[in-house]
């Protein structure tokens, strides 16, 4: 199921937005749910980056859209975002806050169609498994893959990726339940590595992603024996 948010003030505009995605449901095969703001301040109070795909009107009242969708990019920098418009060349605005594309109203349903499409395509590349970080005043979306490591200093857990280090508190056991079976292994006490990113193993450390961690004595033979069944596609 695709998740799907709109946020629209005009109850005219809103109807025919669902009229065309339950359409496309129909014609496609497809599963929405779809759940609807008039005011971005209720949506962004509600958001908790539990959505794949958001419609934002760019013309709200006492609001800009792209203005919310700034606010939207520092709370979620992965969620599949479209513009809808009055003026197309309002659209262009979009690609400062990296929106997919944009609905010119009325909407035209096969350009919307194609639309769709396209972002079906997008959110599938996206459907790997994320974790979501909470952070000081955010909450993060990392795919697993982005994930080289994660490290806990007493209660404060650091994921290492390929966006540099977010930080949140919690318990490394947490984590490494909620991943053990997308090939993350402990290492040591304060490390757990996605087996992904190992490049090579030497004596007591393991090199992550050109970062060599330490490899305790009590947990070798367990995290040798899981990267050799990983390498070798057990």
């Amino acid at each position: 199921m695709v998740r799907i948010v709109i946020v629209e003030d005009d109850q005219g505009d809103l109807a025919q937005l669902a009229d065309c995605l339950r359409r496309y449901e129909q014609e496609h095969g497809a599963c929405f749910s779809m759940k609807s703001y008039a005011n971005p301040a209720d949506f962004l109070d509600a958001y908790r980056s539990d959505c794949d795909l958001i419609f934002m009107d760019i013309e709200l009242p006492l609001f800009n859209g792209v203005d919310v969708a700034r606010q939207l990019r520092e709370i979620d920098s992965v969620v599949t975002l479209v513009f809808i418009t009055n003026m197309e060349q309002y659209a262009v605005s979009g690609y400062e806050v990296d929106a997919l594309d944009f609905v010119v109203k009325p909407i035209n349903y096969y350009r919307f169609s194609s639309m769709m499409r396209k972002a079906l395509r997008v959110i599938a590349r996206r459907a790997e498994k994320e974790v979501v970080v909470r952070t000081a005043g955010a909450i993060t979306r990392l795919r697993i893959s982005q994930i080289f490591y994660v490290e806990v200093r007493d209660h404060l857990l650091i994921y290492h990726t390929d966006q540099g280090r977010f930080e949140s508190w919690g318990k490394l056991s947490d984590v490494e339940a909620d991943l053990a079976a997308d090939h993350f292994v402990r290492s040591s006490t304060s490390h757990l590595v996605n087996l992904r990113h190992v490049m090579s193993v030497e004596g007591s450390s393991v090199n992550v992603a050109g970062e060599k961690l330490s490899v305790s004595q009590r947990r070798r033979k367990a995290f040798f024996a899981s990267v050799t069944n990983y390498l070798s596609g057990k």
